[in-house]
């Protein structure tokens, strides 16, 4: 389980001018189920990454809303990584 007593992959930040924040539907805090109908329930962040780095130039996601709470506990832990954090998407 995470600092958020959920497991899961969460959004953290959203690069600006990205296609994901581009779409305006993405939120921090948001939790990733699926990627191209592909569960990443249980998979830890680095297959998740790969997953989603492999996706190619069309990305599905299925994603579980969170509330205002919940993004603050992502936003303000140290224990969640940029997906983006080199650069890549």
């Amino acid at each position: 389980k995470t600092l958020l007593n959920r497991s899961g992959i969460y959004i953290k930040s959203l690069v600006p001018d990205s296609p994901a924040a581009g779409c305006q539907r993405l939120r921090p805090g948001d939790r990733i189920l699926a990627v191209n109908g592909t569960t990443v329930v249980g998979l830890d962040y680095q297959r998740a990454r790969e997953l989603l780095r492999s996706s190619g130039n069309k990305l599905c996601l299925l994603v579980a809303k969170s509330d205002s709470e919940m993004a603050m506990k992502v936003l303000t832990s140290s224990s969640y990584s940029d997906w983006s954090r080199d650069g890549k998407r």
